[in-house]
Formats: C-alpha cells, sequence, structure tokens
C-alpha cells in the first residue's frame, strides 16, 4: 500500500457512516473505472428514486406536525421589508 493510500484511510478514520457513505458513492460515481458501468448507471437510477436524509438529522421530525407555519407570514414579510 503507498504512503497516499495510508494517508487516504487515516483520514476516513472517526468519520461518520452518513460522511462515509456519501464518500463512496462519490467514489463510486466519478472514480471508478468504466467496468459494469451499466450496473452502477442501474444503482443510480435507483439511489435517486429513494428519498433519503443525509448528515446528523437524519431521521429527525425538525418541526411539529400541529405547526401552522403560515401563521408567521406576516412576521417573516415584516422582517424583509415584503408587504403582503
Amino acid at each position: 500500500m503507498s504512503i497516499l493510500q495510508r494517508q487516504v484511510i487515516q483520514s476516513l478514520n472517526g468519520l461518520s457512516d452518513d460522511n462515509l457513505r456519501f464518500l463512496l458513492e462519490m467514489i463510486q460515481r466519478f472514480m471508478k473505472p468504466s467496468e459494469g458501468k451499466e450496473e452502477n448507471v442501474d444503482k443510480l437510477i435507483l439511489n435517486r428514486n429513494i428519498a433519503r436524509r443525509i448528515g446528523s438529522l437524519e431521521g429527525q421530525n425538525l418541526i411539529d406536525a400541529d405547526y401552522d407555519i403560515d401563521e408567521c407570514n406576516d412576521e417573516i414579510a415584516e422582517m424583509f421589508g415584503v408587504s403582503l
């Protein structure tokens, strides 16, 4: 294994699973040789059809289900100097 490969592996230590998954997807999309390119394209199409969130907020509902954001439209418009 080359020094550069070791440095890359060391830089991956401590990354979250989401970050590692993201890096692996980027490597598979942009850096792999063209072998099995059709298979990779099929996987990409499948991945695009699946809505998912990445990062530390994955699976969390950040807005209460009973919260009506439209109630704040007047305040938001006032903050940005827009008249409704």
